[in-house]
């Protein structure tokens, strides 16, 4: 599947509090049955924004915004004020490895970020390695139809594409969920041990 990468020049444009607007936290909180993880892993973090939200609504937890922009891992550093607490924590990552060890989380989440992904599948089998026995997965992305903004449709997947991509990697408990305007919404799980 084509892809294409976040273009670095709009930095701030992830900053816009505006997002929630249509990418409502608590729409995908609510979606994955208001858990209290106690370690969140924000794959594809960007400058934090929903990561610092994900802190929120889930004050129990440390959270690890990952990216593989240093400018954005940097600006984290810089300018979230969780950071300070050590209950939000940027890493620098690659494209499909994030330098935490095996069954690290409770909850990994990736927003607007398949369709910037080269190989998705790895980076779904990554997200797996990290969440623990029973860990849910959260995947938001632009909905494979027109929409006020976003990436060409060319890049967008469908939700059962995602749902494939998902199950391809060992993700069990595939659920698609309405509530976000232009984006598709997903949860799964990693499978229980021993079952």
């Amino acid at each position: 599947m084509a892809h294409q990468k976040f273009d670095m020049t709009k930095l701030e444009r992830l900053n816009d509090t505006g997002r929630f607007d249509t990418l409502i936290p608590e729409v995908m909180w609510n979606a994955l049955g208001a858990p209290d993880p106690r370690a969140i892993v924000d794959i594809g973090a960007g400058t934090g924004l929903f990561a610092e939200k994900f802190a929120q609504l889930a004050p129990s937890a440390t959270v690890y915004a990952a990216d593989m922009a240093p400018a954005m891992v940097e600006w984290m550093h810089a300018n979230r004020r969780d950071v300070a607490s050590g209950r939000l924590v940027p890493l620098l990552s690659a494209e499909t490895t994030v330098p935490l060890a095996d069954a690290s989380a409770q909850l990994v989440t990736m927003l607007n970020l398949h369709h910037e992904l080269a190989d998705p599948l790895a980076l779904y089998a990554e997200a797996l390695r990290l969440l623990e026995s029973g860990g849910q997965l959260l995947v938001v992305d632009w909905a494979a139809r027109e929409t006020p903004k976003g990436p060409p449709l060319a890049i967008r997947a469908t939700i059962p594409a995602l749902q494939a991509a998902l199950s391809a990697a060992g993700f069990v408990d595939i659920v698609s969920h309405e509530g976000l305007p232009w984006h598709s919404l997903l949860t799964a799980r990693r499978p229980q041990q021993g079952s």
